[in-house]
């Protein structure tokens, strides 16, 4: 069975977020190689290793979202819906805090969390939910 449009946006719009982290993540390798310790330059690595793992992880559940299986709509749901409230919650908290992180970080963390929110909802449409059943 074809999935319906809104599961293919769902898993256009997770590709998409994923290519942005991706983005981000070369974004924050650049950034740590020039850190001023190689303590800082390690913890730099480590966390764009681990966040590249995590997107692939996403992959994997949207070609399974695709695929028509519940399981991986629930897991992106949670997994996409803790990942955009820490983006924005960590913003907002940087930003409260006069801390900044760099206008291109933030526009890509947001545009990041935005991508997710919309493949959440597309997945849960009307012909989605029937899709899923």
């Amino acid at each position: 069975m074809t999935p319906p449009t809104p599961v293919q946006r769902s898993f256009q719009l997770w590709i998409a977020a994923v290519v942005v982290g991706v983005v981000g993540s070369a974004l924050s390798l650049a950034t740590a190689t020039t850190a001023p310790s190689p303590l800082a330059a390690t913890g730099g690595l480590v966390g764009v290793v681990i966040g590249l793992l995590f997107l692939g992880v996403v992959v994997y559940l949207a070609l399974r979202l695709r695929a028509g299986d519940h399981w991986a709509r629930l897991a992106l749901t949670i997994l996409g819906g803790i990942s955009a409230v820490f983006t924005v919650l960590g913003v907002l908290l940087t930003a409260g805090l006069g801390v900044s992180i760099g206008v291109v970080s933030t526009i890509v963390s947001l545009v990041q969390a935005a991508l997710i929110v919309a493949a959440i909802l597309f997945a849960f449409q009307g012909p989605a939910n029937a899709y899923f059943r």
